[in-house]
């Protein structure tokens, strides 16, 4: 099995290509569950394999460890489809229990339930909310990969950008690189100022 620090490098190691690749398949594995987009899923997924890798889980959390010998990307597709597969279960077993409780005696809808409860977007909805969703995700992709342009290879910087565009707080960013609190500030106010000097009164870092 990988430990902690090999993962995060691994992950740090995803292309951009392999991302959305993993976000895409994820728009549809979660068509029904409780997430809203593939990237929700895949931000599930690291975590699952961050808390599994560590082995240091509190209660009610799931972990999954990575082993070496498996892609990553392989082994976040599988665990992105089975956190979808068990999300999805449990929605359809809610749904089930809510629309038998709001039933009348005869089986006939209840009158009584508001419209909005009684509307669920269709499969079709969601496909075309998700695909506009994944293209607004690419947008955002090159974005991210026009601002890392600006800096050169190896700049502190691309590992704040690594770190956080897999959810890490600065502590675990600073924790995973070695990085000092004077090195993370000063590298986080270079990120902000050039970010707002080729974006003016656009995106924040």
């Amino acid at each position: 099995m990988a430990t902690v620090d090999e993962l995060i490098e691994a992950l740090r190691r995803l292309t951009v290509d392999e991302r959305l690749r993993l976000y895409r398949q994820g728009d549809v594995m979660a068509l029904g569950s409780e997430f809203a987009s593939g990237r929700e899923l895949f931000s599930e997924a690291v975590k699952r394999a961050l808390i599994g890798t560590s082995g240091e889980r509190e209660d009610g959390e799931r972990g999954r460890p990575w082993p070496k010998t498996v892609d990553l990307v392989a082994f976040l597709m599988e665990c992105m489809r089975s956190i979808a597969n068990g999300s999805q279960n449990s929605v359809k077993q809610k749904v089930d229990r809510r629309a038998e409780a709001l039933a009348t005696e005869d089986g006939v809808d209840n009158p009584h339930l508001s419209e909005p409860e009684r509307h669920h977007p269709s499969v079709e909805e969601e496909l075309i909310e998700r695909q506009e969703r994944e293209a607004r995700q690419a947008a955002a992709e090159a974005d991210v990969a026009a601002i890392r342009g600006l800096f050169a290879q190896g700049d502190v910087v691309h590992e704040i950008m690594d770190g956080e565009e897999i959810g890490m707080t600065p502590d675990e960013i600073r924790q995973a690189t070695g990085m000092t609190a004077t090195a993370y500030a000063s590298g986080r106010k270079k990120l902000r100022r050039t970010v707002d000097k080729h974006y003016p009164g656009g995106r924040k870092a």
